[in-house]
């Protein structure tokens, strides 16, 4: 499918117009409208450009424009956006509050603007795009659609999405977020509908969200939905570092909030759960009851059980189990009528969507709920669950869930991520070569480990000098500009980046390293074994110096255990045993 239209929304931003001559307020215009361009600029579906870079002849589909007004005391800022195809305003609206609080102010209208915005922008987007043909819409377009269709919580709409994300891909083979949506499709499938193709379904998910982040490291759609998928697999550490990745890459989009808040309720991270919703609410006050199925997941889990059937009798939207969350509200607050009533619809809707009619009983439906519920910790539904099944009920076995080993010790790599746990504390970790030897030390404690062994192997060089002075100086200035980078990378949240930058930084520190003496002097290539010696050593040390900031415990540890030199070992005064080298929820 070809098409000459451009596949992004182009959205140009002006500087608010600032009303009030009173001195100081220009400065906090534009603040305001530096801060309102960050924030867009999260959303990757749409192409941000800048007042100043906004070129005479120049067409762009929507305008932001906006003004602020100082006056008896309230400040007031009105915004508007400007839908440049028909010259219509699509969204326009007025704030106000103190000015001796204008920094709050500022913050809370920010998040406001730009939730809106968003939201405005999708939905005009909707409604015009109906009155066109198929074969005119973008990229963005496409994707539009296919996130509508996926909201519908069917096969048939999952389906339609799918089709719509396929022609964003065919018109922008590059369009990451083309790709997330093929993943959600997959995601809704596995999490929600086919669960006799689980295991199809979820690697639907997980390929498609992979390929998407290839694309873009920056897509916290896909970042979300790994994170969830590594939640239902119960490997809690990385889930968690991809949702609050998700989160970091775009806090102001509403149904990444949701999601990432009610994977935070599985996680135990209840406050956090409760303030996202929050936020959605204030952010989505027109759509809030599309959001009260969480609320209501985030109050039962509260023990706010009242406030769990209010939402959750209000709720538009849900999923197969959540009249059994219900039954076990109306359970906890003493009222059987409502609890057997909603029991039985969860059942009815079990014995429908998920057995496809046959016939349904309680300790099976039950023990569905239990293994498709993925809490790392104990759920305030157990007592409700054991209430229905009683002993029948395997509540420790959960087919879908493996058990986690959070009060282990391991050193492991999932993916691009190391999880390190020691001592009860987990830390997520880029890549580090020397971790690679402190695996096979950790793996082996109190033996001997050569250093050409860590290093794996050597090879023949002559007694010639490995490089000259000029090449040595060469080194050290891109070993300068690497470090900037990195710092850089890891400021902005590029993980990926991060990790590339930093095997570059290892490779060339290794090579100059071991091939200098004492005083920086170039060795000759037959300092072969000391070279060795050196490199690994160098690995091992700065391993250890990169756990020291955010585990210091570990660190500590490890540089009393580890002893480096021709021969290096893991000698700890008392017996540690460790997980290395594979999955320790395996």
């Amino acid at each position: 499918m070809s098409n000459d239209r451009s596949s992004e929304i182009s959205l140009v931003i002006f500087p608010f117009e600032n009303l009030t001559e009173q001195n100081g307020m220009e400065v906090f215009c534009k603040s305001f409208y530096i801060d309102l361009v960050t924030e867009l600029s999260r959303f990757q579906q749409f192409r941000i450009i800048l007042y100043e870079s906004f070129q005479e002849g120049f067409f762009s589909d929507y305008s932001i424009k906006g003004s602020f007004r100082y006056q008896n005391d309230l400040l007031r800022i009105n915004a508007q956006l400007l839908n440049n195809h028909n010259n219509h305003v699509a969204w326009a609206d007025r704030f106000e509050g103190e000015k001796e609080e204008i920094f709050t102010i500022q913050e809370a209208i920010l998040k406001q603007i730009v939730s809106t915005l968003q939201l405005q922008l999708n939905h005009d987007l909707l409604v015009q795009n109906r009155r066109n043909s198929p074969v005119n819409l973008r990229a963005y377009e496409h994707w539009l659609y296919g996130m509508e269709e996926l909201r519908k919580g069917s096969v048939e709409a999952d389906e339609k999405a799918r089709i719509h994300f396929q022609h964003a891909i065919e018109i922008d083979p590059a369009y990451s977020l083309a790709y997330s949506g093929m993943s959600l499709t997959y995601f809704n499938e596995w999490s929600c509908q086919l669960w006799d193709r689980w295991d199809v379904c979820q690697r639907g998910a997980f390929e498609w969200a992979q390929k998407a982040m290839d694309l873009n490291d920056q897509n916290y759609v896909a970042a979300m939905v790994l994170g969830r998928i590594y939640l239902y697999e119960a490997k809690y550490g990385i889930a968690e570092h991809y949702l609050r990745r998700a989160l970091g890459l775009n806090p102001n989009d509403t149904d990444n909030l949701i999601q990432i808040a009610s994977c935070f309720v599985y996680l135990g991270y209840l406050d956090d759960a409760e303030a996202l919703f929050e936020k959605v609410s204030q952010q989505d006050p027109l759509n809030v009851r599309n959001y009260h199925h969480i609320g209501a997941l985030i109050a039962f889990e509260k023990g706010q059980f009242e406030k769990c059937v209010k939402l959750g009798t209000t709720a538009k939207f849900s999923w197969v189990d959540f009249p059994g969350l219900l039954a076990a509200a109306y359970y906890e607050l003493g009222d059987f009528d409502n609890m057997h009533l909603w029991w039985q619809n969860f059942l009815a809707e079990f014995q429908k969507k998920i057995l496809k009619n046959s016939e349904a009983d309680a300790v099976q439906g039950l023990q569905w709920i239990i293994n498709v519920s993925p809490y790392k910790i104990k759920t305030k539904q157990l007592r409700f669950w054991e209430f229905i099944g009683g002993k029948q009920v395997a509540i420790a076995e959960r087919k879908f869930i493996r058990a986690t080993t959070e009060d282990k010790n391991y050193f492991l790599k999932q993916d691009e991520i190391w999880q390190i746990a020691y001592d009860g504390k987990l830390v997520l970790m880029t890549e580090v070569k020397g971790f690679h030897d402190l695996v096979t030390l950790l793996g082996h404690p109190g033996q001997q480990t050569h250093c050409t062994a860590l290093m794996g192997g050597v090879l023949e060089m002559d007694g010639e000098p490995i490089f000259d002075e000029k090449a040595k100086r060469s080194y050290q200035k891109k070993i300068l500009e690497l470090q900037e980078e990195i710092r850089w990378s890891e400021n902005n949240n590029d993980l990926q980046r991060s990790v590339t930058l930093q095997e570059e930084y290892e490779q060339i520190v290794d090579h100059l390293t071991a091939s200098l003496g004492l005083k920086g002097k170039v060795r000759k290539s037959s300092d072969i074994l000391d070279k060795t010696r050196s490199a690994v050593t160098w690995r091992i040390r700065n391993a250890i110096q990169k756990i020291e900031k955010v585990h210091p415990v570990l660190a500590k540890h490890l540089s009393m255990s580890v002893k480096t030199g021709i021969f290096c070992s893991y000698s700890p005064e008392k017996l540690v045993k460790w997980i290395t080298g594979a999955n320790p929820a395996s």
